[in-house]
């Protein structure tokens, strides 16, 4: 399977060599690491690739590309189960309820 840059770059619709450099230098000045790039790296560098786009692209389909990107985001996140609170008991934690004798 492809990195999350390289889909990235397969967004851009740019020529590989070109889309990998623009979305290099656009990773560079958000300071994320272009090659290992995960989720949370992705949408800190959209606004500089969103802008590094533009100079190339008309502006309906940069929203076009920074939209295939940010779905890129949603499919790559880490899936998490909902976690449930341990029923232990204690008060106010869902655990059996008890009478006070004081």
């Amino acid at each position: 399977m492809a990195s999350l840059f390289e889909q990235v770059v397969d967004c851009c619709g740019l020529a590989p060599a070109f889309a990998t450099r623009i979305i290099t230098q656009a990773c560079e000045r958000s300071g994320v690491v272009a090659e290992t790039m995960g989720p949370a790296d992705l949408i800190r560098a959209l606004p500089q690739i969103h802008q590094a786009l533009g100079v190339f692209l008309e502006p309906q389909e940069v929203h076009l590309k920074v939209s295939a990107m940010r779905s890129l985001i949603r499919g790559s996140w880490p899936v998490f189960q909902a976690v449930q609170p341990p029923d232990d008991g204690a008060p106010g934690q869902g655990g059996p309820k008890t009478k006070s004798t004081s």
